[in-house]
């Protein structure tokens, strides 16, 4: 995601922090956020990032994406992993992010397929299910990219919220 030093970070559905300490590894001067449902998984989060969230680069938010509007601010990365195919309404779940991603930002969710039997077919159908998704929601430059894991692969679909240049006239 080419995370910058100034940037600011969302991750929905952060589970134990790892992918919020590496973000903040990053983004030294920005600000890094983790939504989670579980509690647990939010306290883990916080122990793994106690620095960054004392030292005020990290919050940490139980809930969903419900919780996007109380944010109040504009992200340069989003980012899931292992979450778009729980979304109810994926429609509505990219245009929420859309939303609150600035012009030019990068938006990226990763999944692995996990029920049982489960092959490349499946992980590619759901990959053209969230493109769809995502250009009805106005991302552009959606891109799908493949990790080649056992016994699925791991599939990332990329988009960009258009820079203002790229939609004007």
């Amino acid at each position: 995601m080419d995370i910058a030093p100034d940037d600011r970070v969302l991750e929905i559905g952060c589970g134990p922090g790892l992918g919020l300490a590496a973000a903040a590894a990053k983004a030294i001067r920005g600000a890094v956020i983790g939504v989670d449902h579980s509690q647990i998984m939010i306290a883990q989060a916080r122990r793994r990032n106690r620095g960054a969230i004392e030292s005020g680069r990290m919050r940490l938010l139980v809930g969903g994406l419900e919780q996007l509007e109380e944010l109040g601010v504009a992200f340069d990365k989003i980012f899931s992993v292992n979450v778009v195919q729980f979304l109810p309404d994926k429609s509505g779940a990219f245009r929420a992010l859309f939303a609150i991603l600035r012009a030019g930002g990068i938006i990226a969710t990763t999944y692995m397929p996990r029920h049982s039997a489960a092959t490349r077919s499946d992980a590619l159908r759901i990959s053209d299910e969230v493109s769809r998704h995502m250009q009805a929601a106005s991302f552009a430059d959606i891109r799908v990219e493949e990790l080649e894991l056992k016994p699925v692969p791991a599939i990332c679909v990329i988009g960009a919220r258009p820079k203002l240049s790229d939609t004007t006239c």
